[in-house]
This record gives structure tokens, C-alpha cells and sequence, in this order.
């Protein structure tokens, strides 16, 4: 008697989900403060296409596109910074310089994670922006090592 295998589909086997998922990682000086991270993959060339904005070179009197930073870093953190926990003013301090510190230190309460707390952090605080980008990666070449194991078996 001959065993019958379960009918397959692409669909079965294929990853088709266009992000990937998102990741809870701790902040490796602030244990107390950690990020869900989704990977930029694919997004990333996107981003940077909806970045460009034409403008007119003098030296050779033909338009040319520029990146816009600003415009790129809105794109990258909307994505990639899903949420946080456990920024106080305390973490904060370690992160950026703050303005008056005396007059926020008795502050308890955890900072809310939206748009303009993300690009603020990116902007102001050159550890955290690299610290992003280098999970971004790490999670990237992860996702890929793990997928390329899967391919020898």
C-alpha cells in the first residue's frame, strides 16, 4: 500500500507576507527601555524613491534629484519604530542631552511613542539612530541566514 502525500500549494510554501514581522528588542545600556522593531527589507528602496524631489542644477542646467532627508528619515522611522516601552526621563538622559533636567528629573511617567518622539530621538540622539539601523540589519541578515538553512535541508 503506497502512502499519498498531502497535496501542496505555492501558496502553502511561499512567505508572501510583503513586512516582516516586528521584534521586541531591549536597548543594550537601558535594559529597561525596548523597542519593537520591524525590519526595512524591501521598503528600503521605496523609501528612498519617495524621497527624491527634482531640482535644477546650475552647473549643468538640467534638473536633478536630491534626496530629501527629512522626508527619507520620516518614511524610515514610521516604519521601522513600531512602539516602545519604558522611556522615562531617566533612560531619556542617557540617550540625549536635555534641556532642563532639574526641572523634569521628579518625572515618573513613560514617554508615549509616536511620530514626533521617534524623529526627535533619531535626530538628536546619534546612539539610538545607529543602534536602530544596526538592529534593522541585524534582524535583515537573520531573516536571511535562516531562510538560506532552510534551502540546504
Amino acid at each position: 500500500m503506497t502512502e499519498q502525500l498531502p497535496v501542496l500549494s505555492l501558496g502553502d510554501l511561499i512567505d508572501t507576507r510583503e513586512l516582516q514581522p516586528p521584534v521586541w528588542v531591549a536597548h543594550p545600556l537601558i535594559t529597561t527601555f525596548k523597542v519593537l522593531i520591524r525590519p526595512v527589507g524591501s521598503k528600503h528602496q521605496e523609501f528612498l524613491e519617495q524621497s527624491q524631489e527634482l531640482k535644477w542644477d546650475m552647473a549643468t542646467m538640467s534638473r536633478k534629484a536630491e534626496l530629501d532627508m527629512d522626508k527619507y528619515l520620516r518614511l524610515f522611522v514610521e516604519h521601522v519604530i513600531v512602539d516602545w516601552q519604558g522611556l522615562t526621563v531617566k533612560e531619556l538622559r542617557k540617550l540625549v542631552l536635555l534641556d532642563d533636567w532639574k526641572a523634569v528629573k521628579r518625572h515618573k511617567g513613560e514617554f508615549a511613542c509616536g511620530l514626533n518622539e521617534k524623529l526627535l530621538l533619531m535626530r538628536f540622539s546619534p546612539s539610538f539612530n545607529t543602534w536602530i539601523n544596526k538592529v534593522c540589519r541585524d534582524v535583515e541578515l537573520f531573516n536571511r541566514e535562516r531562510e538560506e538553512e532552510a534551502e540546504k535541508k
